[in-house]
């Protein structure tokens, strides 16, 4: 488990935000679908299974903040709220519902900096 702050994370997932505000989120294409044919991944593998890179936005703000992508993996289908309370300390709710506000936004296919406005009230 890592520690941080609320000031952190938020400084983090807008710093992400801002290098791609544009960048709409899409899951390799060879990884499982669900139904709908949406999936989102806090890990992109290669085809052949390797751990590659973070991938969804909470993934990547996660990575950065320090958890590696094998404990990530790890929690694969679990939302940002359950997956902080695993993996992250120093975070309050308030923050974890930004994140799961901020996951929702892009699995609805915003781009990341819209998602991020949606769930902070704030624009990059």
């Amino acid at each position: 488990m890592i520690e941080t702050s609320d000031a952190k994370v938020k400084e983090v997932l807008r710093e992400v935000v801002s290098e791609r505000p544009d960048y709409i989120y899409s899951g390799p294409e060879y990884m499982h679908r669900d139904e709908d044919g949406l999936a989102c991944f806090y890990v992109h593998k290669d085809e052949d299974g390797s751990n590659v890179a973070p991938g969804c936005l909470i993934g990547v703000v996660l990575h950065r903040l320090g958890v590696p992508l094998e404990e990530l993996e790890k929690h694969e289908g679990k939302t940002p709220v359950q997956m902080l309370k695993d993996v992250v300390g120093g975070v309050s709710r308030k923050t974890a519902t930004i994140l799961t506000q901020a996951q929702f936004e892009q699995d609805e296919k915003y781009p990341w900096g819209e998602a991020y406005a949606r769930a902070t009230g704030e624009n990059i």
